[in-house]
């Protein structure tokens, strides 16, 4: 365990209810994370990868009915036993989240540039074209090609890595200090044949 981590997971258990009873996702994982460490979750698809990273800021509340157990500590304050209105500020500003499937998550019709700059203005008060200017220099540190045209474009223009891009720099826009990547990176098979 690291020491004064600035995330803690202990012991947590995550059960969907269901007409039937519950159905454990999570059955008691521990895990500590410290500031500038990269720690990797590994296993089988279903094994509870992503209700784990969607349990930190309990975002799973949202579209099914969920019971935590155990503990999930960032910076010592337990986020199960947050109130929601408190855990809002820290979604975004303090933890931020890349969702495995981009284009679930963006916004089929505003233009990256708006998606983008929202936060940007309202976590960061910044101006319009100082928005306009971070969310630019996101993208261009995302890698993306030509990110002043990305800006304009809307997220069913973009490939899927474009997509992943876009979502990867609006988890840093509010330069949050835990960052929680949920397979932010699609594999492909390489064949080769001699």
């Amino acid at each position: 365990m690291t020491e004064n981590p600035l995330l803690e997971i202990k012991d947590l258990k995550v059960y969907f209810r269901t007409n039937r009873g519950q159905l454990p996702a999570v059955k008691g994982i521990n895990l500590s994370v410290g500031a500038g460490e990269i720690v990797g979750i590994v296993g089988e698809s279903g094994c509870g990868k992503s209700v784990t990273s969607q349990s930190i800021l309990r975002l799973l509340e949202y579209t099914d009915p969920v019971e935590y157990q155990g503990e999930i500590l960032f910076r010592g304050q337990d986020l199960l036993r947050l109130p929601l209105k408190k855990l809002r500020n820290i979604r975004g500003d303090d933890i931020s989240v890349i969702f495995q499937d981009p284009i679930t998550s963006l916004n089929l019709v505003y233009t990256i540039e708006n998606q983008l700059t929202e936060a940007l203005k309202l976590r960061r008060k910044l101006s319009k074209s100082e928005a306009k200017a971070a969310a630019l220099e996101l993208l261009q540190l995302t890698g993306i090609s030509n990110p002043l045209k990305r800006l304009k474009q809307y997220p069913h223009e973009l490939s899927g890595g474009m997509q992943q891009r876009v979502m990867i720099a609006m988890a840093l826009a509010c330069e949050p200090e835990l960052l929680i990547a949920d397979e932010p990176t699609r594999l492909y098979n390489i064949w080769c044949w001699s």
